[in-house]
C-alpha cells in the first residue's frame, strides 16, 4: 500500500494577541516620588481639576478636564489613599482664588495650587495637567497626563506620575477598515495605569521603576516556547507513527495489519495536529517579536530606556488546518 500524502493547509496571523490591527502603546516613564513618603502626614486632598493645553480652547477642552478629573477621582477613592474634600468647596476656594474657575484650566500652576489648599485647609492638593491630547482620523493617537500631589505645608512635590499612551491602528484586513483608539480611550487606561502606580507607590513607601518590558515581547517568547514544546510532541508522535507503519509493512497476518495501521492512523492525527499548532505558535510568536515597535518611542525623560508596553485591541487569532491521512 502506498503512502498518502500529508496535506496541512495553514492560514496564520490575522491578529494576534497584540499583533492586532488596533493597539495601545504605553510608553513607560518612571514616576518621581520624594524620598521622604512615609514621613509625610498627608490624609485629607483636594482634587482639583485637569489642567489643559491652549490649543484644546474651543475644541471641548472643558469636557476634556471634567472626564479625566472625574475618572482618577475615582481611581482615588476605589483605591482609598486619601480623604477627599467636597467638590462644591473646591469650586468656591477656586473661585475666590481665580475669580473665574474656568481660568484654573488653562492658567493653574503649583503656585495657585497650593494658594487654592490653603483656603481648604487640606493637607494636599492634586491636580494633573494635560501635556499631549491628539485625535486624529489618521492611524495615530496621543495622549499624555501628569498628575502631581503637592503638600500645603513644605509647597513641595510629594509624588509625580506622567503616562504617554499612544494608540496605533494597523494594516487593514481583508475589508475591515483601520481602527484607531480614541483619546478617551487613551486617557482612561492613563488615569488606570496612573491609578495602579500610585496604589504601587503607598505600598512601597518610597520610588518604583516602571516595567520597561514589553507584553508583546512577553506572548512573543511565550508563545515561541509553546511552539517549541508543540513542534517536539509533534516529532515524538511522527517517529511513533513511522516506527508503527515500517511494523504495518511487515505484519505477517490480518489482526497485525489492523492494529498497525489503527496506531498509524492515530498518531499520524496526533502529529499533524501538534505540527500545526506548532507551526502556529512559532509563527504567531516570531510576528509579535518582529513587529513589536518597543524600539520606536521614548519619553523626553533622561537616561529613560525607549521601551514600550503594549495593550492589544484584542481580535482573535485564526488558523486552519487540513489534514489528510495515510489510508
Amino acid at each position: 500500500m502506498k503512502r498518502c500524502i500529508f496535506l496541512s493547509g495553514l492560514l496564520l496571523i490575522w491578529a494576534a494577541v497584540g499583533g492586532c490591527s488596533t493597539q495601545i502603546v504605553h510608553v513607560p516613564i518612571d514616576p518621581y516620588v520624594t524620598h521622604d513618603l512615609a514621613s509625610r502626614p498627608i490624609r485629607l486632598v483636594a482634587v482639583l481639576p485637569v489642567v489643559i493645553p491652549d490649543y484644546l480652547v474651543g475644541q471641548g477642552g472643558e469636557v476634556i478636564s471634567v472626564e479625566i478629573t472625574n475618572q482618577f477621582m475615582t481611581e482615588l477613592a476605589n483605591r482609598r489613599l486619601y480623604d477627599m474634600t467636597g467638590g462644591d468647596q473646591v469650586r468656591e476656594a477656586m473661585q475666590e482664588a481665580y475669580g473665574n474657575p474656568r481660568d484654573w484650566l488653562y492658567e493653574g500652576n503649583v503656585s495657585g495650587a497650593i494658594k487654592i489648599g490653603r483656603k481648604l485647609k487640606v493637607d494636599g492638593v492634586i491636580f494633573g495637567r494635560v501635556k499631549r491630547y491628539i485625535q486624529t482620523n489618521l492611524a495615530e493617537n496621543e495622549v499624555e497626563i501628569e498628575f502631581q500631589l503637592v503638600e500645603i505645608s513644605s509647597m513641595e512635590t510629594v509624588w509625580s506620575v506622567r503616562e504617554l499612551m499612544i494608540g496605533k491602528g494597523g494594516s487593514p484586513t481583508l475589508n475591515e477598515p483601520v481602527t484607531t483608539p480614541t483619546s478617551n480611550q487613551l486617557s482612561q487606561f492613563a488615569v488606570s495605569d496612573a491609578g495602579q502606580q500610585l496604589s504601587k507607590i503607598y505600598e512601597t513607601g518610597g520610588p518604583i521603576e516602571v516595567s520597561t518590558v514589553s507584553s508583546r515581547e512577553i506572548w512573543g517568547y511565550s508563545l515561541l516556547s509553546a511552539g517549541a514544546v508543540a513542534t517536539v510532541t509533534a516529532g515524538y508522535y511522527f517517529t511513533l507513527s513511522y516506527n508503527a507503519y515500517q511494523r504495518y509493512q511487515d505484519a505477517e497476518n490480518s489482526a497485525d495489519l489492523a492494529r498497525f495501521r489503527s496506531d498509524v492512523q492515530d498518531y499520524d492525527q496526533m502529529w499533524m495536529i501538534m505540527g500545526g499548532a506548532g507551526l502556529a505558535l512559532l509563527g504567531t510568536g516570531t510576528y509579535l517579536l518582529l513587529t513589536d515597535p518597543s524600539r520606536g518611542y521614548a519619553a523626553d525623560q533622561p537616561g529613560h530606556a525607549s521601551r514600550v508596553a503594549i495593550i492589544p485591541m484584542a481580535a482573535p487569532n485564526y488558523y486552519f488546518l487540513g489534514c489528510q491521512g495515510r489510508f
